[in-house]
C-alpha cells in the first residue's frame, strides 16, 4: 500500500456521481445478531444501497468484502487507490487507517478504484470498489473538466463553464481511442491525477 493523502472537497461530489448517501452491506456474520440497517433495494450480492432518489442508480460494484478495521471514526468512508497504490481519502471522519479495506478488495481487484466503506458492527466494516480509469495531467484551478468533439467542434468545459483555454493534450489523446465524436470527462482525485470517462457521442 502507498502513502495516504487526504482530501474531502470532492466527497459531496463523490456521492453525487454513486446516487448514494452511504452504503449498506448487509453480509451476515456467523453468531452475528446485528440486523441490517437497510434492506437490500437494489441488491448487488452482498451489499444494499441506500440512494438518494436520484435518476442514476447505485454503481455496479467490481467487488465488496469485509474487514476488521479498527480506530476508523464514524460510519462511511470514501477513498480511491491509484495505479501507484497511494491511497487517497475522499471522506473520512477523523484519521483512522483504512489500509485493511484497502487490502481487502486488493485480494480480489487490482487498483486503480474508487471504494465506499461502511460500519457494520464494531470494528467489522463492509467495502465495495468499482475500477476506474485514471490519467496523469497537469491543470491548475479546476475541479472537473469536460472536453467534447462534434461534427468538427471541439468545447473544453472548466467546472462546467466552457473556456478558451489550451486543451490538455491526454484528454484530446483519450477521446481520440473513439475514432469518432467523444465526450471526455475528468474529475481531479488529486494533484495531477484524474479519474477520467471517455464516451463516444
Amino acid at each position: 500500500m502507498g502513502i495516504f493523502r487526504k482530501r474531502e472537497t470532492y466527497n459531496a461530489q463523490m456521492l453525487r456521481e454513486a446516487g448514494l448517501d452511504r452504503v449498506v452491506f448487509n453480509t451476515p456474520q456467523p453468531g452475528s445478531k446485528s440486523e441490517p440497517v437497510a434492506d437490500r433495494s437494489p441488491s448487488f450480492g452482498d451489499v444494499g444501497v441506500e440512494h438518494l432518489g436520484t435518476r442514476r442508480g447505485p454503481p455496479g460494484w467490481d467487488t465488496t468484502t469485509t474487514a476488521d478495521v479498527p480506530g476508523v471514526q464514524g460510519d462511511s468512508v470514501e477513498f480511491v487507490v491509484l495505479p501507484s497504490g497511494d491511497l487517497i481519502i475522499t471522506g473520512e471522519e477523523g484519521d483512522g487507517d483504512l489500509t485493511p479495506l484497502a487490502d481487502a478488495i486488493e485480494a480480489r481487484l487490482s487498483p486503480p478504484y474508487k471504494a465506499t466503506g461502511s460500519r457494520q458492527d464494531g470494528d467489522l466494516w463492509g467495502v465495495g470498489a468499482r475500477r476506474i480509469e485514471v490519467a496523469q495531467f497537469a491543470f491548475p484551478d479546476a475541479d472537473t473538466l469536460e472536453l467534447s468533439q462534434s461534427d468538427g467542434e471541439t468545447e473544453l468545459r472548466v467546472d462546467g463553464e466552457p473556456r478558451d483555454v489550451a486543451v490538455p493534450v491526454e484528454l484530446q489523446r483519450l477521446g481520440g481511442r473513439t475514432g469518432g465524436d467523444f465526450c471526455v470527462q475528468a474529475i481531479r482525485i488529486d494533484g495531477d491525477s484524474w479519474e477520467v470517462t471517455v464516451s463516444p457521442l
